[in-house]
């Protein structure tokens, strides 16, 4: 049997990360075949990286998680190395078109360094026992428990999933060095895929996705026809326009609806205005709440693959994705469920159309929306295509 390490920045039951969720998903589906590890940090919070959790290990379903501390906590250090990448993206890629950010290696490298989570102790267990494990997946591009760790493994044994989105950091050129030493690249979608061609020059490995549930719920009944969000409300997931833009929306309607919002709030929700934030809530109430939306809208521009999106398709209920994501504008595309827009006068559109979709149209597109998850991302293809991208990784070392 086949050892394998996963590596990634948070494991824990009330971690909701997109990453985190992918990771965990992918231990699962590798446990029936595999030996399987979990070398992560004892954090929870990705913002500070305080070491919330006790460091060692725990078994969890079969699965063994390692925890190690983080060194220091996340300081202004790395807000201001971040405003200057961002300085640096807008001048050197948006305003004259360049491929990559001129930074030089060891400043790059500080800001993926100060970013954190920076944990000493999982670098010295790979570095020191790597020769046990047959493949190790470093599970999401950006943050050191990936950088740095992947140089601690033999070249011909790292797996690299990256979830990339089109996001400033993506176009450090340590990032493309890093994805082009690893001996896989597992991608999520085609349209990350092209991307990793586009940023990075490579477009190896192979597109494996994730395993979406797609039992049906029974649909929560509200009130009034509401519009729903479930993940982190923050910022740069868009959360901010996608409030705005409902609040204009709902101006111009004289109220009869609602946005209904879940998760973990970073923006520090103003309450009223028919906006209801219900905090985190089971599986179970999430799907049942995708079930009874009249749309659900994911308004970020950097998704990798949005677990929740294809969550909310599973149900039957038609998306308004943002169109600049082009992950995002993909699922809508080819699933033909949904609406893709680009800024705030044509997501109050989108959502508009949204809430006026007549039944017989809304039963057309749900059932566009569940074929597509279980033609594209049903359980036992994924696992298939998983086993597949990982069996030769760690088979053969490469000559010299």
């Amino acid at each position: 049997m086949k050892r394998i390490a996963i590596v990634v920045q948070r494991c824990h039951r009330d971690v909701a990360g997109g990453s985190e969720a992918l990771a965990w998903h992918y231990a699962q589906l590798l446990r029936a075949r595999c030996d399987v590890e979990i070398l992560t940090s004892c954090a929870l919070d990705y913002r500070s990286w305080d070491n919330a959790l006790p460091a060692g290990s725990e078994e969890h379903d079969g699965i063994t998680i390692r925890r190690f501390p983080s060194a220091w906590p996340r300081g202004s250090w790395f807000g201001e190395l971040h405003r200057r990448l961002l300085q640096a993206h807008a001048v050197h890629v948006e305003q004259r078109g360049e491929a990559e950010i001129p930074w030089r290696a060891p400043l790059a490298e500080q800001f993926v360094r100060a970013q954190g989570p920076w944990c000493p102790g999982l670098l010295d267990h790979l570095h020191a026992r790597h020769a046990g494990y047959d493949a190790v997946l470093f599970c999401t591009y950006l943050y050191p428990t990936t950088y740095f760790a992947m140089e601690c493994v033999p070249a011909h044994k790292r797996v690299l999933i990256p979830t990339l989105h089109d996001e400033p950091p993506a176009y450090l050129a340590i990032y493309a060095r890093a994805a082009q030493r690893a001996a896989r690249i597992v991608w999520l979608t085609e349209a990350e895929r092209r991307l990793g061609r586009r940023l990075w020059g490579t477009e190896a490995g192979a597109v494996v996705g994730m395993a979406v549930p797609v039992h049906p719920a029974a649909a929560v009944e509200r009130e009034l026809p509401y519009l729903l969000y479930c993940g982190r409300i923050d910022e740069s997931k868009g959360c901010r326009e996608l409030i705005a833009a409902f609040r204009e929306l709902r101006a111009r309607r004289r109220g009869a609806v609602e946005l209904v919002l879940t998760g973990a709030d970073h923006l520090g929700l103003r309450p009223g205005d028919g906006v209801h934030f219900l905090g985190f809530v089971d599986e179970a109430q999430k799907r049942r709440l995708m079930a009874g939306a009249r749309a659900f809208v994911m308004p970020s521009r950097w998704e990798s693959f949005s677990i929740v999106t294809l969550e909310a398709l599973a149900q039957g209920t038609p998306v308004v994705v943002n169109g600049d994501c082009e992950v995002l504008a993909d699922h809508v595309a080819q699933s033909r469920a949904g609406w893709s827009y680009r800024g705030s006068e044509e997501l109050q559109g989108c959502l508009a159309q949204a809430l006026d979709l007549a039944a017989e149209q809304r039963a057309v597109m749900g059932a566009n929306a569940r074929n597509y998850v279980a033609e594209q991302f049903e359980h036992e293809a994924v696992a298939h295509r998983l086993y597949a991208a990982i069996g030769t990784a760690g088979a053969t070392q490469p000559p010299l």
